[in-house]
């Protein structure tokens, strides 16, 4: 039994053209690879240092009442840096700040200066908290910053970038 069957032209070129098509969009897509690789890569790292837990976390420390108020009346202005040695939790191994003594009395101004990376940021982050020292002190008016409420503390300080 021969089953005959007729073929539409127009089918023809649609099939071919879907096969076409396809072949070149699967073609770009695999081009893309190699960037998605990437991006994988990229995205696991970021998200690996936001899931890294905080030592300093203010919600916790607003409930802890043995730590200092501090309002901007009572700040007179004298910053310590006692021996302060820092690094950034994602780079153990290179010290930004490597043994800094420093005094800013009252209504001193103070501009901190230098090429990238050699601490200027790193300097106003360990004074407002977002970091604390890996060695030494840093002080506000002859107090240890970490005996002050966080809040309070952010406060209390200005910054002019």
């Amino acid at each position: 039994m021969i089953m005959e069957c007729t073929i539409n032209p127009k089918d023809v070129f649609i099939a071919l053209f879907a096969i076409f098509f396809g072949a070149n969009h699967a073609g770009m897509a695999m081009s893309m690879g190699p960037d998605i690789g990437k991006a994988q890569l990229a995205a696991t790292k970021i998200f690996k240092i936001i899931e890294q837990p905080s030592k300093i976390n203010a919600l916790e420390m607003d409930k802890n009442k043995s730590l200092k108020k501090l309002s901007k009346d009572q700040v007179t202005g004298k910053i310590e840096f006692k021996n302060v040695w820092f690094r950034y939790p994602t780079r153990k191994n290179e010290f930004v700040l490597r043994g800094l003594t420093l005094t800013i009395l009252p209504n001193e101004s103070v501009a901190l200066v230098g090429e990238s990376g050699c601490g200027k940021s790193t300097f106003v982050n360990l004074m407002m908290r977002f970091y604390d020292p890996d060695f030494g002190q840093i002080l506000l008016d002859g107090v240890d910053i970490k005996e002050y409420n966080l809040h309070d503390l952010r406060k209390a300080i200005s910054l002019v970038m």
